[in-house]
């Protein structure tokens, strides 16, 4: 059974460049700065955004957004709805979905955006899945690291040479509070902005022996409330970071100070009192996930990574 402690390491990595001449992903020049604020976040990384060759960029016009994550673009006569690689912004009904629709149209609408393709070239509906650059020579953009490192989007563990940056560049947005990640981006019950409740996760289970399908009941998430406070929990949302996945905590969750409270993925096992997912599916990915909870008004309570090797 593979558990991750708190607190968790995210390492930031060097993009590795593909063997053919076609880069599948930005190129990085990589500093480090050191964070004592959020528990397990040591290094994280700032970039310096390297455009690639001129004979292998893919020039398109920005024509409108449709989201924080998508966009329609005119490149070679045809126009293309593109998804960010890499990335998930909130949808529109949700808390910061405008605002991130309205970041990334007033970062490229209208504006001339290089396409590279990554591993995958098209998703199910049909949509083209790239990495997009502002071109500019001087000041390079990439602009799906920088709806992360703005707080507006998450960033995806997806297996592509950029995705522990994206967390890094996560990681650091939480900790200083950019764009969704706010303490109380979505509102406030009481009209007087403070500090979030001292919630966290204790114990992650995400891959427990045996087949995934068969071993639900031995995945799990626990939380621990750690601050001074009672905390009801009633109607708060504990999502992965795909956002697919979605568990809300009964009527009348309340955890005293000291008292935790575990979500099991099956519909049985865990400690006494565990709820239970009840999910058809495993919800944690053995490849990395990250665990986010939020309020009823959809503020970012608890925010957990953690990657593969943790395992």
């Amino acid at each position: 059974m593979r558990s991750i402690p708190v607190p968790i390491l995210i390492i930031a990595a060097l993009f590795i460049g593909a063997c053919d001449t076609r880069p599948t992903s930005p190129v990085f020049d990589d500093t480090t700065t050191t964070s004592t604020t959020l528990p397990g976040i040591d290094d994280l990384t700032t970039t310096t955004v390297t455009l690639p060759p001129p004979d292998v960029r893919v020039v398109g016009t920005v024509l409108g957004v449709t989201d924080g994550d998508t966009l329609d673009v005119l490149s070679e006569g045809t126009t293309s709805t593109i998804r960010l690689l890499g990335v998930n912004a909130p949808e529109l009904s949700e808390c910061w979905g405008e605002e991130s629709k309205t970041f990334l149209t007033n970062l490229t609408a209208n504006k001339n955006v290089l396409l590279v393709e990554g591993e995958v070239d098209v998703d199910p509906f049909g949509r083209l899945l790239r990495y997009l650059y502002l071109e500019d020579e001087a000041h390079p953009v990439f602009i799906n690291a920088e709806l992360v490192r703005s707080g507006h989007a998450i960033g995806l563990q997806d297996g592509t040479d950029i995705a522990s940056n994206m967390k890094s560049l996560e990681a650091r947005a939480f900790q200083s509070g950019y764009g969704m990640w706010a303490t109380y981006a979505c509102g406030d019950f009481e009209g007087v902005a403070g500090d979030r409740p001292v919630i966290r996760v204790s114990e992650l289970v995400f891959d427990p022996d045996g087949p995934d399908a068969d071993a639900l009941d031995g995945e799990y998430v626990t939380i621990v409330n750690e601050g001074y406070d009672v905390v009801e929990i009633s109607g708060w949302i504990l999502r992965d970071e795909s956002t697919s996945n979605r568990f809300s905590y009964p009527a009348n969750t309340i955890l005293d100070p000291g008292e935790s409270i575990t979500v099991v993925t099956g519909c049985d096992g865990g400690p006494p009192g565990a709820l239970h997912w009840c999910s058809a599916q495993a919800v944690w990915s053995n490849g990395g996930d990250t665990a986010i909870i939020t309020d009823t008004l959809g503020n970012a309570v608890v925010w957990y990574t953690y990657s593969e090797s943790d395992g």
